[in-house]
């Protein structure tokens, strides 16, 4: 990807005479970007918690307005964080030095409580890059599909190095600046459709390309032992389960036309939290969903490989 990159914008200041190339455009100091309209002045960096001076709304409407509003922000970043950190800590992947989810949570609030401050953004952990950063620092046997996981390069080398990459880039901005935004666009792309590529680990991608494939084609126990559970089942039963995570999913894509309400749509995503644990199981049994649902089929793997290793 990175060789890629390079080559792109090689090719995109070889034809800069013949073709108008819209590249990244960064604020050309380090300083807020933010310019007063009315006296033409750079904001201060510390904007703090109260209206300004010529406000006309008192703390206790700002409290009140903020609250409301932070929810379902809070409920969009929780969930993005937490998500993630599930998704980079499976434990399928072995980690070896532990696991990191209140600690993580906790410095998160911290970060958000004070960076608004200074008019910066919050921080979280994100979908899809920051699982797929540890996929990057996993080694697969692609022999099997999907992927079996080998060994997590568990470094501090490899996220101190990004963190310097984008501190090089709030401080030498030229460099940006000579990436295209096209070049930006085809990584973010490439980002979304490298987290759900068949074979990867991504279930949902796994059963949905069954849908479209006759039963007698289901992977078997002896051709595929990490896809086998899936015969256990009829295919009916398999792709009942998938139409109702597609259906999910649509829902949640949908809010995006919801206009100034599409920021709630974490609320969807809590939802189906008791989708889950009161309505699935009246429809499927607890031994298909062991096998169908992603965090008890890495249980219910781990226990066939037992009974098969007795």
């Amino acid at each position: 990807l990175p060789l890629s990159v390079v080559i792109c914008i090689f090719i995109s200041y070889s034809v800069k005479d013949n073709v108008d190339i819209a590249r990244i455009e960064m604020p050309p100091k380090f300083e807020p970007s933010d310019i007063d309209v009315t006296n033409g002045n750079v904001r201060s960096w510390y904007q703090g918690f109260t209206p300004g001076d010529d406000s006309q709304i008192g703390m206790v409407a700002i409290a009140s307005i903020s609250f409301v509003a932070a929810i379902p922000i809070v409920a969009l970043f929780y969930i993005d964080h937490l998500f993630s950190c599930i998704l980079g800590q499976k434990p399928e992947l072995g980690l070896k030095k532990g696991e990191y989810y209140h600690s993580s949570m906790l410095i998160m609030g911290i970060c958000n409580l004070i960076l608004p401050s200074f008019g910066l953004p919050f921080v979280t952990a994100s979908l899809p890059h920051s699982p797929q950063f540890t996929k990057a620092l996993t080694t697969y046997n692609k022999s099997k599909t999907p992927w079996e996981v080998v060994k997590v390069h568990e470094s501090r080398i490899a996220p101190t190095l990004v963190y310097a990459l984008c501190l090089c880039g709030l401080v030498f901005p030229s460099v940006l600046e000579m990436c295209p935004g096209g070049v930006v666009n085809g990584i973010l792309t490439f980002v979304g459709i490298a987290g759900i590529l068949p074979g990867t680990g991504n279930q949902l991608m796994d059963r949905t390309l069954l849908l479209f494939t006759a039963p007698s084609g289901f992977p078997s126990a002896t051709a595929n032992s990490a896809v086998a559970p899936y015969s256990e089942l009829p295919w009916y039963r398999i792709h009942l389960y998938t139409i109702i995570q597609l259906a999910c999913l649509a829902g949640c894509w949908g809010m995006r036309f919801a206009g100034p309400f599409s920021l709630a749509f974490p609320l969807v995503v809590v939802s189906f939290i008791p989708l889950r644990l009161c309505i699935l199981p009246k429809l499927f049994s607890q031994n298909e969903l062991s096998v169908l649902d992603a965090d008890e089929r890495h249980q219910h793997l781990q226990q066939v490989n037992n009974n098969n290793a007795k």
